[in-house]
């Protein structure tokens, strides 16, 4: 049977080996874990690209969406903008036809009025210069009207001129039948003509 000596040194090593296999299981341990947190450090970073790259993934296929979608927004914005313009257009061009046939239709009223406006005033101008040519015409037309010669008998009877009343007449001999009587007749006085004495 060992004496206590012995079992002291025995006591000594045993502790040196139980503290070298725990120095050594330390050391093991901490490699392990070392080891392990590089693989999930490592399988971290690899998800991370991978979630990076599905992300970047689902970030370009919303981005193509959005363009896609743009770009039919702005094909329908471009085709309603030139359907109203074509619209505007065929408004303006209507309203400038219907400008011009108005203002040609009131051009041609216009000129109608003057015309029938200077007919009328032609017309007029023409009546009265008629009228007048008609005055003119009946004027020459209707020359000095002189009595018929009496009769021969009636001739030699002697002529009674009758005044006016108020004035005396007397009788002188029957003038020449062809002849004017040259007679005046006056107020206020007495008038003498060769021939004639009217006294009043």
């Amino acid at each position: 049977m060992p004496d206590p000596e012995a079992i002291a040194k025995q006591k000594i090593g045993y502790m040196h080996m139980l503290d070298e296999q725990l120095k050594q299981g330390v050391e093991v341990l901490d490699k392990q874990m070392k080891y392990q947190k590089e693989c999930l450090h490592a399988q971290a970073d690899q998800q991370k690209t991978q979630f990076s790259m599905q992300v970047d993934q689902q970030v370009q296929s919303k981005e193509s969406d959005l363009q896609q979608q743009f770009t039919q927004q702005l094909m329908s914005l471009q085709q309603q903008a030139a359907q109203q313009k074509a619209a505007l257009e065929q408004q303006a061009m209507q309203m400038t036809l219907d400008y011009q046939q108005r203002t040609s239709e009131e051009a041609m009223k216009k000129n109608l009025l003057e015309m029938q406006t200077q007919q009328y005033e032609a017309q007029v101008k023409m009546q009265e210069e008629m009228r007048k040519l008609q005055a003119q015409g009946q004027a020459f037309a209707s020359p000095p009207v002189f009595e018929a010669p009496v009769a021969e008998a009636q001739a030699a009877a002697p002529y009674t001129h009758v005044a006016p009343a108020g004035f005396h007449t007397i009788n002188q001999p029957a003038p020449n039948p062809y002849a004017v009587a040259n007679t005046t007749y006056s107020q206020g006085g007495t008038s003498q003509r060769p021939g004639l004495i009217l006294e009043f």
